[in-house]
């Protein structure tokens, strides 16, 4: 693992940044981006702002921008594409996807964004529903605040223990 992750790890502040944003992004933002590993980007971002190597809330700002992108490329393949899509995923996932959204609106954006697999599927169903963009886009940036500030603070309390 520590091989693997040498490399990012040696970079310049920048560089490990930009990685970040794109695997952020890229999860929501590409269907198949369920298989990214998010999760330890943030870990990651947060343990390298707790030893100095990255700013906190400069990696929140990244972390956060990147989410909300990569929400609102797959919120407008939904509304471009549409049922379509359900075939690539699977009629029955995205009808319960469809109902909890047409039931619940942002709040199910909200734990879209904090649940593996609907994360990538929820963006995509509101756009495809027709949930109005303003209400999707509240829901967007307030679920990427608190997944990425939590999973930030996280890997921050994680390195103090180490």
């Amino acid at each position: 693992m520590d091989s693997l992750l040498r490399p990012l790890l040696d970079a310049p502040p920048a560089v490990v940044y930009l990685v970040c944003a794109l695997v952020i992004a890229a999860e929501t933002a590409l269907l198949p981006g369920i298989v990214l590993p998010t999760l330890s980007t943030l870990l990651l971002m947060g343990f390298l702002a707790e030893r100095g190597t990255l700013d906190f809330g400069l990696a929140l700002a990244v972390a956060v921008a990147s989410a909300v992108f990569g929400d609102q490329l797959a919120y407008l393949e939904g509304r471009h594409w549409g049922p379509r899509l359900a075939r690539r995923v699977g009629r029955d996932r995205w009808d319960r996807a469809e109902k909890a959204v047409s039931r619940y609106g942002v709040p199910a954006v909200i734990a879209g964004r904090c649940l593996v697999g609907l994360r990538t599927l929820v963006p995509r169903v509101a756009g495809s529903a027709a949930m109005p963009y303003r209400r999707f886009a509240a829901g967007s940036v307030t679920a990427a605040v608190l997944w990425a500030g939590a999973e930030l603070l996280v890997g921050h309390t994680t390195a103090l223990v180490l």
